[in-house]
């Protein structure tokens, strides 16, 4: 869990609608980038941002912080073959 920041930033006039500038020791927690997607969501009298979890949508993506350990185990015996699969 991270740590809470508390901060206080005001509205400002952007084109016709309204921004908020977050502080920056809140974009270097939550490790934030240019262009990141957020939910706005509002209840009760707040406003809630939460960050837009982005899925992989290919495998160089899927394994981009992979570090290869070099480690590999042993080739697995699976049996004789029972279905349709593909003979060795």
């Amino acid at each position: 869990m991270t740590k809470s920041i508390k901060e206080q930033t005001h509205l400002a006039k952007w084109g016709n609608s309204k921004a908020v500038r977050i502080p920056e020791k809140i974009i270097k927690q939550l490790k934030l980038s240019d262009d990141q997607e957020i939910t706005i969501t509002t209840k009760n009298d707040a406003i809630s941002l939460t960050l837009v979890k982005k899925e992989p949508t290919n495998i160089h993506e899927l394994f981009k912080d992979w570090q290869d350990d070099g480690q590999r185990d042993h080739e697995l015996d699976w049996g004789k073959l029972e279905g349709h699969e593909l003979p060795r």
